[in-house]
C-alpha cells in the first residue's frame, strides 16, 4: 500500500502500477500552477507538509481503514487507484452527510477511467475528476443525473459561490423538478425563512465583537447567537470576525471563530480610527484601546459599506453586524 499527499488530494494506491500512476498524478498537480483543461479554483498546486515525495507503505498507516479514518475530512479529496470496490468498502464506514463528507475518487491502475464516487458536487469529485482525467487523458465517469443530461445544478451552484444550502431536503425536490422539465426557484438571502421555499444563504454577514479580557467562547457564542436570532440572521450567513489587534490572542474570540469555520481578522487602533460614519463612542474605550469604539469600526474596517445591527452591549461584550455585497456567478 502506497500512499502520498498534495494540496487537499490524498492519494493511496496498491500496487507498483498504481504507484507509477501516482506519481504522475503528483508531479502534473505539483506543476501545474493552474489546469489548463478544467481550471477549479479551489485546487491549490501548492505542497502542503505532506509533500509529493511522501511515499509510503504499510508502515507509514497501519491498515486502510486506519489510512481512511485519517483522511475522511471535508475539504480533502480521496484518491483510491485501485478497484473501486475497495474504495467502497473502505468509506462506507465513516459516510455521514453529503454536506460534510469529503469527495471520493476511483481510478483504474491504467488510467482508463475517473470515477467520482462521493460528494460529487457539494465535496467538488466531479470538477476533481475531470481535472485528473484531463492530466492523464483518461475518460471522466460521471453518473449525477444533472451533469449526465448538463442541467443547472443547485448544490454545484451554492458551492462554487460560497452558500451554503438551506434545507437539503428542498434542494433535492428542487433537482427533481429540474430533471421533470419543470419551473424551479430559489432565493438567496441571509435571513432565515420559514416559508417553505428553497434558499441558499450566502456568506456575507461580519461580525464585530469586542470583550473584556478572559471571556469565554460558551458566553461569546450565546451571546452572537441571540444577536442573530433576534435579527433574522442564518448562522450560517457569518463570513467573518472581526476585532481590534488588542484582542487577536483572545482565547474566545478565537475558539469561536475556529467554531464558525470562519476568519478571525483583527485592526489596529489607528486602522479603526481611520473609518468614517456615525459611530458610538466610548471614552473608555478610547483611553484603554485606542480606538473610540471596536465592533463597529471593525466590521467598516473589513469592508462592509454599512452597519446593519450597531453596537449592543451585555455582559462586558460588544456586537455589531455588517453586510457584504456578494458576486452571485451563473
Amino acid at each position: 500500500m502506497y500512499t502520498a499527499n498534495i494540496g487537499i488530494y490524498r492519494f493511496i494506491c496498491f500496487t507498483d502500477a498504481g504507484r507509477e500512476l501516482m506519481e504522475r498524478l503528483c508531479s502534473s498537480i505539483e506543476h501545474q500552477s493552474e489546469p489548463k483543461e478544467y481550471p477549479v479554483k479551489e485546487y491549490s498546486s501548492e505542497l502542503n507538509e505532506h509533500s509529493v515525495n511522501e511515499y509510503s507503505s504499510e508502515s507509514k498507516n497501519s491498515s486502510l481503514s486506519d489510512w481512511t479514518f485519517d483522511n475522511f475530512s471535508k475539504g480533502n479529496i480521496l484518491v483510491f487507484i485501485g478497484a473501486i470496490g475497495i474504495a467502497v468498502r473502505a468509506v462506507a464506514p465513516f459516510i455521514k452527510d453529503k454536506t460534510t463528507d469529503p469527495a471520493v475518487i476511483v481510478i483504474d491502475e491504467k488510467g482508463r477511467f475517473v470515477i467520482p464516487v462521493l460528494s460529487g458536487h457539494l465535496g467538488g469529485a466531479v470538477d476533481a475528476a475531470r481535472y485528473l482525467a484531463g492530466i492523464i487523458g483518461a475518460v471522466p465517469v460521471l453518473t449525477t443525473a444533472t451533469d449526465v443530461r448538463d442541467e443547472f445544478a443547485i448544490d454545484v451552484f451554492a458551492s462554487s459561490n460560497d452558500m451554503a444550502i438551506g434545507d437539503m431536503h428542498k434542494a433535492k425536490e428542487f433537482t427533481a423538478r429540474i430533471l421533470a422539465g419543470s419551473d424551479a426557484q430559489f432565493t438567496v438571502t441571509p435571513y432565515v425563512k420559514k416559508d417553505g421555499g428553497m434558499y441558499l444563504i450566502p456568506k456575507m454577514l461580519v461580525v464585530g465583537m469586542g470583550c473584556r479580557r478572559g471571556k469565554s467562547f460558551d458566553k461569546l457564542y450565546v451571546f452572537l447567537k441571540e444577536i442573530l436570532d433576534i435579527n433574522n440572521y442564518d448562522i450560517r450567513s457569518v463570513k467573518a470576525l472581526v476585532s481590534v489587534d488588542k484582542k487577536k490572542d483572545e482565547e474566545g474570540l478565537i475558539k469561536l471563530s475556529e467554531y464558525l469555520n470562519i476568519p478571525f481578522v483583527t485592526f489596529s487602533p489607528e486602522v479603526l480610527m481611520e473609518q468614517v460614519g456615525d459611530f458610538d463612542h466610548s471614552d473608555m474605550v478610547m483611553k484603554t484601546i485606542g480606538a473610540d469604539n471596536v465592533c463597529e469600526r471593525a466590521v467598516k474596517a473589513y469592508g462592509c459599506r454599512q452597519l446593519a445591527l450597531k453596537k449592543t452591549t451585555r455582559d462586558g461584550m460588544t456586537i455589531a453586524l455588517g453586510l457584504t455585497d456578494v458576486d452571485i456567478v451563473f
